[in-house]
């Protein structure tokens, strides 16, 4: 990787995080010339970063005006996230179908390692773990058109996603949900693992959206 290629994705993660953690907030006009000096770049890694932020929802880019960041709506987020559930569903039944006992035992042992860490007073940190779990769910079925939609859906809906967690303290449902596609998996059980995990994401989908829409 170039060094200028190299400073395009680190000046996009930081971006990224200012974003989703809500130091940028919704309809914030985002200044070049602050960005640039606060990040001590120059404006090319800047505005190839908000390109690629376009392109993932989080910044709406204006001809000769700029960019904001983008606000969030909630019937996008539901749409993401149903097709996201749509997604998970496919993947669960083709890893049911041509997963290793290996690779289910990995996938077990991480979800073990979510249940011993699961603290509903840290919601970054349960977030991550989460997202590990079905990131690997999605990744083990190896088709490569599947894991990049998979992953551009994720980015879209990170930033409400962690409002929502922030706002709403997980509960202990969420082990007991991930311990039912789990035990459905292991005994590749593809029509009750795509049960379980689409009932999963359509009650955080409705956490997400209640919150927003309660506001």
């Amino acid at each position: 990787m170039s060094d200028t290629t190299q400073l395009h994705h680190q000046v996009t993660e930081v971006l990224r995080d200012k974003i989703v953690d809500g130091i940028l907030r919704p309809g914030t006009p985002i200044s070049e010339r602050e960005l640039c000096e606060e990040l001590g770049v120059s404006r090319t890694p800047l505005r190839e970063a908000l390109k690629v932020l376009a392109s993932e929802g989080l910044v709406q880019l204006f001809r000769n005006r700029g960019a904001i960041v983008s606000p969030i709506s909630v019937e996008m987020i539901e749409d993401k996230l149903a097709v996201i559930a749509a997604l998970e569903g496919f993947a669960v039944r083709q890893v049911c179908l041509q997963a290793t006992n290996d690779q289910l035992k990995d996938l077990e042992n991480l979800s073990r390692q979510f249940s011993r860490q699961f603290d509903s007073g840290k919601p970054e940190q349960y977030f991550d773990l989460n997202q590990s779990f079905h990131h690997r769910l999605v990744e083990m079925t190896g088709n490569s058109v599947l894991i990049d939609m998979h992953s551009l859906l994720s980015r879209h809906v990170r930033r409400p996603r962690m409002e929502g967690v922030r706002h709403h303290v997980p509960t202990a449902e969420v082990l007991e949900e991930h311990e039912a596609i789990l035990k459905a998996l292991l005994a590749r059980d593809a029509v009750s693992a795509q049960a379980a995990v689409e009932r999963h994401l359509r009650r955080v989908a409705q956490t997400v959206v209640q919150y927003f829409r309660s506001r």
